[in-house]
């Protein structure tokens, strides 16, 4: 039997919610946000949003290796340095010839001290200031530390889903980007650099696409079907 499983999940951010570092950045806030001393931010935990956003000129398509780039050498080292920050986490990515364009996203439970130190390794990484200078990024937008606007775990969840549902699923998606993650860093470590970072990731992505494609029937669904005793799915497309 053949199925196609596709997951949407639209979300949407007020901009004055979000501080944006790019090429040139005029009245953002976002270098006293991000500078601002720990001891002035707010107590709690929070979600907050890292969103990436690719460039995609018109009749091209998606260049979901972007994504995947940012994944490898800005998401990975900078969780690497930052994850004692890190409570829960994961990435999505998107694609869409409307408002909101080509973004990949990285989305992340923390407090406002730990999500000011992971925007400023993300504004201070090298790839991340290249490829804003290039063109390849638009813009990078991030939350204002200096407020908790989604305190709660399910406050990032689909709010259709039933109120248990939106509590747990965090959890199961950041294994899922945990996963696809690895897999990215381990194919990149094999994959050589030849014609520079695009090249490369253009590669790696074939290889994960090829990866989901023959395998992920079994290593994904199959073994999502095991945990949930076998019994029947409804599949929306």
């Amino acid at each position: 039997m053949f199925l196609k499983l596709m997951i949407t999940v639209f979300m949407t951010l007020c901009l004055s919610a979000c501080a944006v570092f790019a090429p040139v950045v005029e009245d953002s806030g976002v270098a006293e946000q991000l500078a601002a001393e720990p001891g002035t931010l707010p107590e709690g935990e929070g979600w907050w949003y890292a969103r990436f956003h690719i460039d995609w000129p018109e009749g091209e398509e998606a260049r979901w290796y972007m994504g995947t780039l940012i994944g490898g050498e800005v998401i990975a080292p900078v969780f690497d340095d930052y994850y004692q920050d890190v409570y829960i986490w994961r990435v999505h990515r998107r694609a869409s010839r409307d408002g909101h364009g080509h973004v990949f996203s990285f989305i992340f439970y923390s407090t406002p001290q730990g999500a000011q130190r992971i925007y400023n390794g993300i504004e201070n990484n090298t790839v991340v200031q290249s490829m804003l200078e290039n063109g390849q990024l638009i813009r990078v937008e991030v939350d204002d530390v200096t407020r908790i606007t989604r305190p709660d775990i399910e406050d990032t969840s689909d709010d259709h889903w039933p109120e248990s549902v939106q509590k747990t699923w965090p959890a199961m998606i950041m294994g899922v980007s945990r996963m696809w993650l690895d897999l990215v860093s381990e194919l990149a470590a094999e994959e050589r650099a030849f014609g520079g970072l695009e090249a490369k990731y253009k590669n790696v992505q074939e290889s994960v696409t090829g990866i989901w494609r023959e395998q992920g029937q079994h290593v994904m669904l199959h073994h999502l079907n095991a945990v949930y005793a076998y019994q029947p799915l409804l599949i929306r497309y």
